[in-house]
């Protein structure tokens, strides 16, 4: 660092800090941030403390914005000549560094014209308000001609202050709390950085004219003493410059250590973490710059490091102006914890769910919004052509890539991939495009009654309830999967069983069909229809007979349930059966539709605000995924709604409009009848049971 003052003789004199001694402070600042920098990677990578997101930021990650390349240049453009005008002003204003050269009002100019362009750009295109970019116009255009206009300077800054205030708003414009007062803090700082190096480099040999020196009083920096007068006037903005670098780089990675992304493989891979890459370490390379600007070495070179230090700070805050426009990457895989994530192939949108993430056998389920899922034609009932997938999926740990199937009852396709302990990462391909998805199953095994359930053809189910558990997680440590339903039937569902075979006989039943499975719950609720019936004098067939008067009840998983529906249904058309009854646990979309219409128990109406919520959400964060009885179940659970213990009796049926009427509403996303409907048919059963648990709230 330089300092002059005057000698006896009235000629100005310099005084050099020497050695490391002198530079103490300034490095003292730099290892500051890079120690920052250090432990944030430390605890961020390799620790990774609530590795998880809360609901909102996990749906949030999962739904692609739709991509206004328009939009996103303005916004680039707009906050980027904001900091480059509010740095000049700043930097002007409080510093009263001088000379105000010819290249800096250009610069000035340039940055508020283009703040005005881009102002009424945002206007017209709905990103901001008329007042805010009226204001935000005003302050930018009073900056030139402000600038050297006035004896003095603090007006300028004054100016600076409020541009440098709407730019901090502006930056963290999709963040609240701690993350905004970040990107505030990060607005000011790397603004007077910005500024200060414009000043820099306007002090360049040559660069100050005879005019500029008349108007601003300026030493002349082209005489044989010029690299001493320049260390003279760049002194003034090292300290100031060193500073607001320090603070820029620690708020940038303090930003990346708050808001993510929370792997290393995010950081790396993807335009979230690239850009709050370059928000944070740009800043920390520019901090370097200005240190060494506090050097002999730096001083002699100083116009040079300041033009490196502003375009990579314009960089900086192109960076964090790209933040916003990009999705916030999904949590960090964590062993034990379902993993769900988007991942891109080419064009194609996919979302991965990988469970029990331990290692062995593992279920990935992937929803394509391009993969084959039929499309519901709405209550017009006009055919929607279901989207052809342009390739096959497979999935590869390592090893032979695995070709992803559908399952029947299920939507999307499946796969069960061995994955060793220690692999990083899953590699999707479609179209001969690969996609990676980072995983981590640790070493521990998985329980394996959770595995086989999940790797059976009762997985899809489980995979539903885990799916909308990840969703309504209310804080970042996200659920465990530690059961299956099929595993279980719990009391709800044995209640609800006995209570409809108690329902039928009542209406003249004559003799069930019985569907079911191999699980625990099925053979559990099988042994029930028949302990039941047999107090009712029911005689109990196992399967289809395709007697007339047969009432098909079945109890099975969605597996065995979906091929069992569609032959009953067939069998109807040739003679009558006594009506198709199935189990509460086979509400699903991929199921009703099979059979023309079916009764069955149920805990919640599926109509109300709550489940058609939940409803929505999956269909939203999983392309051409549904809702289920087990899905909704967890939903609730974690959102602490509380379900009546008396079952009520449901008919599920497809809605037919007459001829004539035209109602096409388009596709209903998430809903639980496509084309159809499930209404009550009758009041719960049972006496009034008193709530248990957390009060009914709806989500």
């Amino acid at each position: 660092m330089t300092t002059s003052s005057s000698s006896g003789n009235g000629q100005p004199r310099s005084r050099h800090p020497r050695g490391w001694r002198g530079r103490g402070p300034a490095l003292l600042l730099v290892g500051a941030a890079v120690l920052v920098a250090l432990v944030t990677v430390l605890v961020r990578i390799v620790f990774r403390p609530g590795a998880g997101l809360p609901a909102d930021e996990l749906i949030t990650s999962m739904v692609t914005p739709p991509v206004d390349a328009s939009a996103i240049l303005v916004r680039v453009a707009l906050l980027v000549a904001t900091a480059v005008v509010a740095g000049l002003a700043l930097v002007r204003g409080w510093l009263d560094v001088r000379p105000v050269t010819s290249g800096i009002r250009l610069l000035a100019w340039t940055g508020a014209l283009t703040v005005a362009v881009t102002c009424a750009a945002g206007v017209i295109t709905g990103q901001t308000t008329r007042p805010i970019a009226a204001v935000q116009l005003a302050l930018a255009l009073a900056v030139p001609l402000l600038l050297g206009a006035l004896r003095r300077p603090w007006p300028v800054g004054v100016v600076g202050i409020a541009l440098v205030g709407l730019l901090g708003v502006e930056l963290g414009a999709a963040r609240t709390g701690l993350s905004l007062a970040l990107d505030v803090v990060y607005a000011v700082s790397g603004a007077v950085l910005l500024g200060a190096s414009a000043f820099g480099v306007a002090l360049l040999p040559g660069r100050v004219s005879p005019k500029d020196r008349l108007l601003n009083g300026a030493v002349d920096t082209s005489a044989p003493d010029d690299a001493e007068r320049r260390a003279a006037v760049l002194a003034r903005l090292t300290w100031p410059g060193l500073i607001a670098a320090v603070v820029a780089s620690v708020a940038g990675i303090t930003q990346a250590l708050v808001t993510g992304p929370r792997s290393l493989f995010d950081l790396l891979h993807t335009g979230y973490g690239l850009a709050a890459l370059a928000q944070a370490g740009l800043p920390v390379v520019v901090a370097l710059t200005w240190y060494l600007l506090t050097g002999p070495a730096g001083r002699a070179r100083g116009p040079e490091l300041s033009r490196l230090a502003a375009a990579g700070l314009a960089f900086a805050f192109l960076a964090g102006a790209m933040l916003a426009t990009q999705p916030r990457p999904a949590a960090a895989p964590e062993p034990g914890q379902p993993l769900l994530r988007p991942v891109e192939l080419g064009l194609r949108h996919l979302a991965v769910l990988v469970a029990p993430m331990r290692p062995g056998p593992n279920l990935v389920h992937i929803g394509d919004a391009g993969g084959g899922q039929a499309l519901p034609g709405g209550h017009g009932h006009r055919p929607v052509a279901p989207v052809t997938p342009s390739s096959a999926l497979s999935v590869s740990a390592g090893g032979a890539p695995v070709p992803l199937t559908t399952r029947p009852g299920a939507s999307g396709t499946w796969a069960v991939v061995d994955i060793p302990a220690g692999t990083e990462q899953l590699t999707v391909t479609g179209d001969g495009v690969p996609g990676v998805v980072p995983i981590d199953v640790g070493t521990e095994p998985g329980d394996p009654v959770v595995t086989r359930a999940l790797t059976g053809v009762n997985g899809p189910e489980c995979a539903s309830a885990a799916l909308a558990a990840l969703l309504s997680a209310s804080t970042a440590a996200q659920p465990a999967l530690t059961s299956c339903p099929s595993e279980t039937l719990t009391a709800s569902d044995r209640e609800a069983v006995r209570d409809t075979v108690t329902f039928l006989a009542g209406r003249g039943i004559t003799a069930f069909d019985l569907v079911a499975d191999d699980s625990p719950r099925s053979r559990s609720a099988a042994e029930l229809v028949r302990s039941e019936a047999a107090k009712h004098n029911l005689p109990v067939s196992a399967g289809l007979t395709g007697v007339p008067g047969h009432t098909v009840l079945v109890v099975s998983g969605w597996a065995a349930a979906k091929p069992a529906l569609d032959q009953a249904t067939a069998q109807s058309r040739e003679a009558a059966n006594g009506g198709i009854v199935v189990a509460p646990w086979l509400l699903a979309d991929t199921l009703l539709p099979s059979a023309e219409s079916e009764v069955l128990a149920l805990t919640f109406n599926p109509q109300e605000t709550a489940p058609r919520q939940y409803g929505v959400t999956v269909a939203a964060v999983f392309p051409g995924e549904g809702p289920s009885a087990a899905g909704y179940l967890a939903w609730a659970r974690n959102h602490g709604i509380q379900l009546d213990e008396r079952a009520a009796f449901y008919g599920a049926a497809p809605v037919n409009v007459p001829m004539g009427v035209d109602m096409d509403m388009g596709p209903d996303p998430g809903a639980w009848y496509p084309d159809g409907t499930v209404v009550a048919i009758n009041a719960p059963l049972g006496p009034p049971v008193a709530p248990l648990g957390p009060p009914v709230r709806t989500p």
